[in-house]
């Protein structure tokens, strides 16, 4: 596991994550009350360091992760047993889930049409008549109106320093973002982080096509705000928040 990126995800943890899921925590809250399930079984796909295992489970369900990065699952672990690590375009599992997830905008990294539609195919392939996949993206317009800011986001803890300094490239909708900084460890170490990640901004219109292809549709998108700052962009959205049934 690189070093730099085991840091990373300390701090990501510590810096995002948990500011994330508790707006993620209502909407969830509010869809699982819409539609309630017989079906205990909960996976989070992308499950970065475990937060939405951990809320599965606090609400009764036997919640499984996976994630293709070892460094976001070993600071899981603090919170959720049942992680693994694992390729989403081929899920290793052989049953269904009455729920699957999939947020933090995780797919929006998914950069290429087929690896999007893969993913989408893997997870139906993991659900029953009556499972439902629920999954966040970002609203295509956050990326020139966020992603193309010129100051950096900057989040700073008693633990951790980062600077994340991003642009957008109009012309093939892909975002980089240069994430720098520091984290302390656990056992008192602290570790420089210095990372690049990219992401590309997929339509409504895109992300739907896609699923039907993987045998999904979507009973309903939810505009979706986690921090509360729409008022003060020009975009028409934060985020799509999709609950998603087979077809």
């Amino acid at each position: 596991m690189n070093e730099a990126y085991g840091a990373f995800a300390y701090a990501y943890d510590q810096a995002l994550g948990e500011m994330f899921f508790q707006a993620a925590r209502r909407v969830l809250g509010d869809v699982l009350a819409r539609y309630p399930s017989d079906e205990r079984t909960h996976l989070d796909v992308a499950c970065g360091t475990g937060l939405a295992v951990e809320f599965f489970e606090k609400h009764g369900y036997q919640s499984v992760g996976v994630d293709a990065s070892l460094a976001m699952l070993a600071v899981g672990r603090k919170r959720a047993v049942r992680l693994i690590g694992g390729d989403f375009r081929a899920l290793p599992f052989r049953t269904t889930f009455g729920r699957i997830t999939s947020l933090y905008d995780s797919l929006n990294h998914i950069e290429r049409r087929e690896d999007l539609v893969a993913v989408f195919r893997s997870i139906r392939g993991l659900m029953s008549p009556r499972s439902l996949f629920l999954f966040d993206m970002n609203h295509p317009d956050v990326y020139p109106a966020v992603w193309g800011m010129h100051e950096p986001y900057v989040s700073t803890g008693r633990d951790h320093h980062l600077e994340i300094a991003t642009k957008f490239r109009a012309r093939d909708g892909i975002a980089h973002g240069l994430v720098t900084g520091w984290a302390r460890l656990t056992n008192g170490e602290q570790v420089k982080i210095r990372e690049t990640h990219r992401q590309r901004a997929w339509s409504e219109a895109e992300i739907t096509e896609c699923l039907g292809e993987a045998g999904l549709g979507a009973l309903e998108v939810i505009d979706f705000d986690p921090f509360q700052d729409v008022t003060n962009l020009d975009t028409g959205g934060v985020k799509l928040f999709f609950v998603c049934r087979a077809t």
